[in-house]
């Protein structure tokens, strides 16, 4: 086990301490369903985030066409779960599992990144009533305070909150090749210790969240935002040899498989 510090480059950035975990792994993992997302993610030495689709019914929130149900929020996610436990999370059952092949990127990586663990909540407490009504008023239009200092600060912070949260347990869509569409599947999602990247998109470049149902068409239908995330200035998470701490493939005949990539 290793203790280390991260020094930022910048002077007026703090030091931050991280101390190895006894319980949870200190990599960070990501998994995919197919062998071509792993050699791409290879070629690139980055990874490519992508707008998921997230069940938000728990949160009963309100927009001017009814009840939202969903959002797409741009992220790649990870999760730190131990090796020995990990078997289950990438293969799971009927459409569960996260897929066999998987770059598994040191913790301290992910820390300096910014890479955050979310936050699972408890649809029936207290901070989710709460979180509720915060988000509600965020998405209305017609807050007289809404160019304030403060609140505009305020705001942005639970902006980014939120697209770092997800309920206990609860549903989630997985897209399926062979039918060709999203299924719906259920899962406990605290079992996941997922970590999330998001990319800091700069205004004007891509939304930082779908909520509208003109966009989530678009998304859904033809991936049509995530499609330009390639072409946004911050969107891909750069990633060196040297970060990698384990890669992961389904069979002796995959991994004997040449790979052309920039190593």
């Amino acid at each position: 086990m290793e203790n280390y510090k991260i020094t930022q480059a910048s002077s007026e950035d703090k030091i931050t301490e991280y101390y190895s975990s006894e319980l949870s792994a200190n990599a960070l993992f990501n998994f995919m369903r197919e062998y071509q997302y792993l050699e791409d993610t290879i070629n690139r030495m980055a990874f490519l985030p992508r707008y998921y689709p997230e069940n938000i019914e728990y949160l009963d929130l309100k927009n001017e066409t009814g009840l939202l149900n969903e959002w797409y929020i741009p992220m790649t996610c990870f999760c730190d779960i131990p090796l020995h436990q990990i078997s289950y999370h990438a293969e799971g059952k009927k459409q569960t599992g996260y897929g066999k092949f998987s770059i598994a990127l040191h913790k301290k990586f992910g820390i300096k990144n910014g890479i955050q663990p979310i936050q699972y909540l408890n649809s029936r407490s207290i901070q989710t009533k709460e979180l509720r009504n915060a988000i509600q008023r965020l998405m209305s239009d017609n807050s007289p305070a809404y160019h304030d200092e403060i609140y505009s600060s305020l705001s942005n912070y639970l902006f980014e909150f939120m697209m770092r949260i997800k309920p206990l347990d609860g549903t989630m869509k997985r897209w399926d090749n062979k039918e060709g569409k999203y299924l719906e599947i259920g899962k406990n999602f605290h079992d996941e210790h997922e970590w999330r990247y998001i990319p800091e998109l700069e205004v004007g470049e891509l939304p930082l969240l779908l909520y509208k149902q003109d966009d989530i068409i678009a998304e859904s239908s033809s991936q049509y935002y995530t499609n330009s995330i390639v072409e946004s200035k911050k969107g891909l998470l750069k990633f060196e040899v040297s970060d990698i701490r384990y890669i992961f493939v389904d069979t002796t005949s995959s991994r004997e498989r040449d790979v052309k990539s920039s190593f």
